[in-house]
């Protein structure tokens, strides 16, 4: 560990002084080496801090707390990165509270890669995972060194982790805890995968367990390593909308997946939505074509995802949704025309076009007319 990094670190376990505190102390002090060295006398005078303060600042190597820090780092080969390490991600420091110190145990050393994070419920529906896993290999076509990056919990955190490592992607995972922690166990195994494809990285103490006061914490870092965010699924109390609120003040695109109005799972990311602090996407290119207006480097993008016919047996489709796609193979069509060839409701019409527009297999066009996606086709004798 270098002596800038153990600096920092032994700055970083001194309760109670905050990111706001050491700034003011680095104003008084030309670096963390002589403020670390300052005594409590000259602490106390030249920064007004407390004689409390001042005493653990000026004794913050000699404490236990501080060695078996270091033991523990060593012991689980993690690597610090402090905000004054050439290596510390560009974008996390645009936050206004970025981490002072960061731990990281992984492949992945530079965070210079485009990322998005992927957030939602822990509680997520069939619906989320099928979506989650479909727009991150649509995403990998379009941007190979893309990095997806989530919070590890249950849910949709993980499956966006799980589809990133199939689809070949690295990932980063940010902890809500220790990284001597993983939490939720059963995670354990999906956190060595990531390590060899990405990074697990927090800001928290090696032993810290993941407090519940923490994962809102950890939230502002989900949002501060990324170009955008993308809610999947987001309940009303959802964190996954404090990542979003994270976004919003960050200067990141926010993005939502629509959900069913009845589904619980979506009522928060739904309103992102309704309220326009988050854009609507149903395809990855949705989301690519805006962070290439932010991103000169994802400007010449191209989208291989496109450019395939797909062919679509109608055996594995419901009868009016078959229905549906057989008459739209023909051409664009309006909600009538469809109602009157079609024999269901129409408000189970207008909903099973819904559903096949956020599954991809049709666009929606003005005045109520609906098109086949032209990635794909109808299988001859289907």
């Amino acid at each position: 560990m270098d002596t800038l990094e153990s600096n920092w670190l032994a700055l970083n376990l001194i309760p109670n002084l905050g990111v706001k505190t050491l700034r003011e102390l680095l104003t008084h002090f030309e670096s963390v080496e002589k403020l670390l060295h300052a005594s409590s006398a000259e602490l106390v005078k030249k920064s007004g801090v407390s004689l409390k303060l001042a005493n653990r600042i000026s004794g913050a190597k000699e404490v236990s707390s501080y060695q078996i820090e270091k033991r523990l780092i060593k012991e689980y080969g993690v690597e610090l990165t402090c905000l004054e390490s050439p290596t510390y991600p560009k974008v996390l420091k645009e936050i206004s509270s970025p981490p002072p110190l960061f731990y990281r145990q992984g492949s992945l050393c530079s965070f210079e890669f485009p990322c998005i994070s992927i957030v939602g419920s822990r509680s997520c529906t069939s619906y989320g995972k099928k979506h989650t896993r479909r727009l991150i290999f649509e995403l990998a076509e379009a941007i190979p060194d893309l990095v997806i990056v989530s919070g590890l919990a249950r849910g949709i955190d993980t499956v966006a982790h799980q589809a990133a490592l199939e689809a070949g992607l690295s990932t980063i995972a940010v902890l809500a805890g220790g990284l001597k922690s993983i939490y939720p166990p059963e995670n354990q195994p999906l956190s060595e995968t990531i390590k060899n494809q990405g990074a697990l990285i927090t800001e928290f103490p090696m032993g810290l367990k993941p407090l519940a006061k923490n994962f809102p914490i950890r939230n502002r870092i989900i949002s501060g390593l990324s170009q955008g965010i993308l809610v999947i699924e987001a309940g009303q109390k959802s964190g996954a909308l404090i990542t979003a609120a994270f976004g919003l003040q960050h200067n990141r695109e926010v993005f939502a997946l629509p959900g069913n109005v009845d589904s619980p799972a979506s009522r928060g990311s739904n309103k992102l939505i309704s309220r326009h602090h988050a854009k609507l996407i149903v395809h990855a290119r949705d989301i690519v074509e805006e962070l290439c207006l932010i991103n000169p480097k994802l400007q010449q993008i191209e989208f291989p995802f496109d450019n395939q016919q797909h062919a679509l047996k109608l055996s594995e489709f419901s009868q009016p949704k078959a229905a549906i796609l057989t008459k739209l193979a023909s051409g664009p069509q309006d909600v009538d025309s469809l109602y009157l060839e079609i024999n269901i409701e129409i408000n189970k019409l207008l909903g099973i076009l819904v559903e096949l527009e956020l599954e991809g297999y049709l666009h929606s066009l003005e005045g109520q007319r609906y098109q086949l996606n032209e990635k794909f086709k109808i299988e001859e004798g289907s």
